[in-house]
């Protein structure tokens, strides 16, 4: 009976030997990690900071983006508001002026025409 407890008592101490060497080698293991990242952190930090910038400067030029597109088609609804009203006009003067209506058709040839210059 002694000669089996004695064997467990063994085995116990067999496991936690075992058990500890494990635990220094992940103590050794995560301290040489420790001081791998400790000599690398100003890199890791001007890393960081790189990537922070670059965010921010995509950041504003997507919003620079959105805000030159909002701007176009701001401009592209007002000409077609105003293309829409002068070719309105010309269906009514050119019903009741004839001579009017192929007056303002030029004028609207040479507004299409300067606004064709600008684009």
């Amino acid at each position: 009976m002694y000669l089996f407890i004695a064997t467990i008592f063994i085995a116990e101490l067999i496991i936690a030997s075992t058990i500890i060497s494990k635990i220094v080698q992940a103590d050794r293991w995560v301290c040489k990690f420790n001081e791998k990242v400790s000599q690398c952190r100003p890199d890791i930090h001007q890393c960081a900071l790189f990537i922070k910038e670059t965010v921010t400067c995509a950041k504003e030029l997507v919003e620079t983006i959105t805000t030159v597109i909002k701007k176009k088609q701001e401009e592209f609804r007002l000409r077609v508001i105003k293309t829409l009203i002068i070719y309105a006009l010309l269906l009514v003067m050119k019903s009741r002026f004839k001579k009017l209506a192929t007056f303002c058709q030029y004028l609207v040839f040479a507004k299409d025409y300067w606004d064709g210059l600008l684009v």
